[in-house]
This record gives structure tokens, C-alpha cells and sequence, in this order.
């Protein structure tokens, strides 16, 4: 029976490979020693139908015995910890219309596996900094923030207005007092311009 599985995400993730802090071993999906290859991001990916294993009795056992692992052991590993990431696996492939539908459920889910990865990490961040330590981001909780498209707490930006949150305050207050003149100043001349037309028109 063959076997198709699918990620909004890479798992792992070529982009974050060798950057400090991402360990890319345990995005692998794995089962009793045998370990599917690299899951793209956002393709459909058959699998094979199972894989080749070798079993040695003790260290004297130079030959072993070969043996097989059937694909369909790794549903339940894909259903116990990568499901709610939005990893999807089928015994079957998927029509048109299972596509669509599964695809989307993956985005919503890898979506929110991110969330909860940002809350994560911004829970773990304040405890350390109450206590006077620190707790930095891994290459995964930052790519959820560029996902997510939501500001980083620990960016220079936001440490800056940290630091001096009365300028920052400041800032805000006097750009908004610099949009209200320009727009009063922008109605002034809006007003004098129609006033100008009505004389003309007195005037002919």
C-alpha cells in the first residue's frame, strides 16, 4: 500500500540548517531506528512502500538479518508528534479535492503550532529576565515571528523603545501632532481654493 504525506513546513528546514540553536535531528520523523528522508514544504510526497533494515544479534554478528519496515509504521509517529505542525499522511493518493482540503487544514495548523511556539518562548523570556537571566530565541521561534509577521521582542527596535519607553511615547505623540497639522493645513487650502472658485464665479 503505498503511502503520501504532505508539510506547509519543511521538516527539517533547509533554511535554518547549521545555524546555532536549531537542531535539525529532531525534525526528522523517525521509527525504530529507520527515519524518513527530508519532507518539502507544500508538495505532495510519495513514500516508499517500506524500508530495508539490518539486525545484528551482538557485535560478532558481522552479516545480521535483513528485515523490513512496513511505511504504515510511521503513521502513528506522524499522528503522535508532527500533526499538529500540519504533517499530513494518506494511504492513498490524494484527489484534487482532498488537496485543497488538507492543505488548507495544514496551513491553519502549522499556524498555530507557531503561536503557541511564540508563547512558548515569550513565557520561558520573561521568567529568565524576572529572575536576571536571559533566554534567546531559537532559528525556528524567530522564522514563526517573520511568519507570523509579528513584531520580535528581543529586536533592536523594540529593546530601543524598552530602554526609553518615555522617548518612544514622545515620538508617537509628536508624529501624530505633525499628521494633524499637516491635515488641518491640507483643509485650509482645500477651503480657500473652493472659496476662490465661488468668488470667480461672482466675479464672471
Amino acid at each position: 500500500m503505498a503511502y503520501w504525506i504532505y508539510s506547509t513546513e519543511a521538516l527539517p528546514n533547509p533554511k535554518l540548517m547549521g545555524l546555532p540553536g536549531y537542531t535539525p535531528d529532531q525534525e526528522f520523523i523517525k521509527w525504530n531506528g529507520a527515519t524518513l528522508p527530508p519532507i518539502p514544504a507544500k508538495e505532495w510526497m510519495k513514500l516508499p512502500d517500506s524500508f530495508a533494515m539490518l539486525r545484528r544479534s551482538d557485535w560478532r554478528d558481522r552479516q545480521g538479518t535483513a528485515y523490513e519496515i512496513p511505511i504504515s509504521r510511521f503513521k502513528g509517529v506522524v499522528n503522535a508528534r508532527f500533526a499538529e505542525r500540519g504533517v499530513i499522511m494518506l494511504d492513498h493518493p490524494p484527489s484534487n479535492a482532498e488537496k485543497a482540503e488538507l492543505e488548507g487544514l495544514s496551513e491553519e495548523l502549522s499556524l498555530k503550532h507557531r503561536k503557541k511556539a511564540i508563547e512558548f518562548f515569550e513565557r520561558e523570556r520573561d521568567a529568565a529576565i524576572h529572575r536576571g537571566g536571559r533566554y534567546e530565541p531559537t532559528p525556528y521561534v524567530d522564522e514563526c515571528y517573520e511568519v507570523l509577521d509579528q513584531p520580535k521582542p528581543y529586536s533592536v527596535e523594540a529593546m530601543r523603545a524598552q530602554r526609553r519607553p518615555g522617548e518612544e511615547a514622545a515620538d508617537k505623540i509628536a508624529n501624530a501632532i505633525v499628521r494633524a497639522l499637516n491635515k488641518k493645513e491640507t483643509d485650509t487650502v482645500e477651503a480657500l481654493a473652493s472659496k476662490e472658485k465661488v468668488n470667480e464665479k461672482v466675479r464672471s
